[in-house]
């Protein structure tokens, strides 16, 4: 048996998995802890150090290969930098791989966490078995994505290639994104475009049971679609109609074998399937390319950040 741990650093938690893989591979043992994103870059680490060890004691002590982290933002794995991360504010320029490593007196890779999650889809999903194209989206605060291409993740000359939230999808009156500019895929399929456009229908009059505000989570929506409601059917049509945009753009750019979608929005994936289709009808080019690529569901979308950040470690010692 061969063991790694994963390190998922986000704005408000830190996620730790201890991951079995080879002949058997599954999650043995998770845990977190608070970012507190405020603390100095060493002080997080530091903290984080102490999580990994206390989560390896609890399991028993195996053996432990290496260490893989995901971390949000622009991450140079070559050198184990963080160059800039929005919600990690003390992290930029920072050694994180030199100084986790040691910390912990382990090896340890990083990449960027969307980077890191497509990693883990190709390397651990049963599903994934000799793909070699494959392009991950993941749905939450934000949208990520990352690509394998030709077994190989592509990253670009900065690591900061696939940025797919940031394809354009709409150029008349788009919405504005995070980004500061309009029209981006993450303005629409992110936690703020999806309650934007249930807000705007609701304030439409559509009956429904929705209440507007900025409250309304995509699992509220979701569960509303699931009842009939009005609102959350047409919701997750139109987010699905510029996700399609965006996928179509995908296809003719990377021509995956498969399109997979990650994050906490991907479990309304059959009410978003419909504005899919409907966009690729309208936008894909070639029907040789679409029919086939399969666009499914993650097959960890409760546990990919912790797999993919395993994953980061395994796939460093492949190249």
């Amino acid at each position: 048996m061969s063991f790694l741990v994963g390190v998922d650093i986000g704005g408000t938690s830190v996620k730790l998995g201890l991951i079995q893989y080879g002949e058997t591979f599954k999650v043995v043992k998770q845990s977190s802890i608070p970012t507190q994103a405020e603390d100095p870059a060493n002080v997080l680490v530091e903290r984080i150090s102490k999580a990994v060890k206390e989560l390896v004691e609890s399991a028993g002590n195996p053996a432990v290969e290496g260490i893989g982290v995901g971390c949000p933002g622009l991450v140079d794995p070559w050198a184990g930098i963080v160059r800039t991360s929005p919600n990690l504010k003390n992290m930029p320029g920072f050694e994180l791989q030199k100084t986790l490593s040691q910390c912990t007196g382990l090896p340890v890779a990083v990449q960027n966490d969307a980077n890191a999650a497509v990693l883990g889809e190709w390397l651990f999903s049963p599903h994934s078995r000799n793909v070699r194209n494959m392009v991950l989206i993941t749905l939450g605060t934000g949208v990520g994505g990352g690509v394998v291409c030709d077994s190989h993740l592509l990253v670009g000359a900065a690591n900061a290639a696939t940025e797919l939230g940031h394809v354009k999808v709409e150029y008349t009156n788009g919405a504005l994104c995070a980004c500061g500019k309009r029209g981006c895929l993450e303005a629409y399929a992110g936690l703020a475009g999806i309650r934007r456009i249930a807000n705007e229908l609701i304030a439409s009059g559509i009956p429904t049971t929705l209440k507007a505000g900025n409250g309304l989570t995509t699992k509220d929506i979701a569960i509303a679609a699931g009842a009939g409601d009005e609102v959350g059917k047409r919701t997750f049509y139109e987010v699905g109609k510029y996700l399609g945009r965006g996928i179509a753009i995908c296809l003719e750019t990377f021509n995956p074998e498969k399109v997979l979608l990650g994050g906490g929005a991907s479990a309304a994936i059959d009410f978003m399937m419909p504005g899919i289709n409907a966009a690729l009808d309208e936008c894909s080019s070639f029907t040789f390319i679409r029919e086939m690529c399969k666009i499914e569901r993650s097959a960890f979308p409760d546990d990919i950040n912790v797999i993919g950040a395993a994953a980061v470690y395994l796939n460093s010692q492949r190249n």
